[in-house]
């Protein structure tokens, strides 16, 4: 499936992977599945001011028919007591005890997504603890999942993500938007943009069994979980955006990621050189996760859109490009397009990434 190809700057690649903006006026919320089920996964730490209330907003959802598997990575605080009271009020609540103790962010969502799977899971949210659900969040991203189904072969991979509205930690609205807020471009943002720039939240995504399956187990080395799904299912299946925000993003002191402007993160670019020193690292990172990506599609013999091979294939081992000809190589291969807004930004990070001694090709 993955030919041992020279990479060129003469070839130019197209392919299916396009995220689709679903029209909302076409879908009908949905208040039960038949024959199916559906797991909210909740990853917690030290997040008792605001996990309740998180809970709550779960509780309060149109759609009711759902578990919630919450596994806590060690907290200090009333977190996990909170979630226990809960619990035991609430049958659907499940507070998941491993004993694997810390895991950090993305070992802890990974987990959870082994429990889900173990689980049947068939539809998978997941959920920070310190945000604020719209009733109908549920309702409205399953009515967009059933939809792709229905346009879709069975078994393909599918993930919808919605937009947020960034607010304060009193829930003031900073921005309706968080695609606006970050200047991103998430209704347009295919294979060869996400495989530069995660445009998927992980609180605000859905996805089927079937990507579940792909994603499991979660390797160690990616960015995040959700940057994992959303390049699985743009290789290899679809994704929808609702342009709807159904989650209020909280901004607080305690976040481990957040929301940045972009006016905030260019002033930072131009000035910080441990900024400068970030993003060359998050670039270098993307490459190698582009390399996981690969070897775990070839791995499970996953059918791939037209193109998809090629451009996975020539980011995963741009580094052996030489520096002033790398921008031409993604630009021809449609790797890139938009990605943080500023062109010149991405081209010099290019340009300046340098290949670690150690690192090998996996394509």
């Amino acid at each position: 499936m993955y030919p041992d190809k020279k990479i060129s700057s003469d070839s130019t690649c197209s392919h299916e992977s396009e995220t689709r903006p679903l029209k909302m006026s076409s879908l009908e919320p949905v208040v039960a599945i038949e024959g199916g089920s559906v797991v909210i996964a909740m990853a917690t730490y030290n997040g008792a001011r605001f996990v309740s209330e998180q809970i709550r907003t779960i509780q309060d959802q149109t759609f009711r028919d759902w578990v919630l598997l919450v596994r806590d990575d060690g907290s200090h605080d009333e977190t996990t007591r909170q979630i226990s009271l809960m619990a035991q009020q609430d049958a659907r609540i499940r507070l998941l005890e491993d004993g694997r103790g810390n895991q950090g962010a993305i070992g802890n969502f990974a987990m959870l997504m082994e429990a889900a799977l173990e689980e049947g899971a068939d539809y998978l949210f997941f959920a920070d603890q310190d945000d604020f659900w719209l009733p109908e969040k549920l309702s409205t991203m399953l009515a967009a999942m059933k939809e792709m189904e229905s346009r879709e072969k069975s078994g393909t991979p599918l993930l919808v993500h919605c937009d947020l509205a960034v607010v304060d930690e009193r829930l003031k609205v900073i921005s309706e938007s968080f695609a606006h807020y970050s200047r991103l471009s998430p209704a347009t943002a295919d294979l060869g943009v996400l495989l530069c720039q995660n445009q998927v939240t992980g609180c605000a995504c859905l996805i089927n069994r079937r990507l579940l399956e792909l994603a499991c187990p979660v390797p160690s080395e990616v960015l995040m979980h959700d940057w994992w799904l959303a390049l699985l299912a743009a290789a290899s299946g679809k994704v929808g955006f609702i342009p709807l925000p159904l989650v209020k993003y909280r901004q607080h002191g305690g976040n481990v990621l957040g929301a940045v402007p972009f006016r905030k993160r260019t002033w930072q670019l131009l000035f910080s050189t441990r900024q400068w020193k970030k993003l060359l690292d998050t670039f270098s990172a993307g490459i190698r996760q582009t390399g996981l990506l690969a070897k775990r599609l070839r791995g499970r013999g996953v059918d791939l859109h037209r193109g998809a091979i090629e451009q996975i294939e020539v980011y995963a081992r741009i580094l052996d490009v030489p520096p002033l000809t790398r921008g031409q190589v993604l630009r021809r291969h449609g790797i890139g397009r938009l990605v943080l807004r500023t062109g010149w930004v991405f081209g010099i990070m290019t340009m300046l990434i340098s290949k670690h001694p150690g690192d090998k090709s996996v394509v």
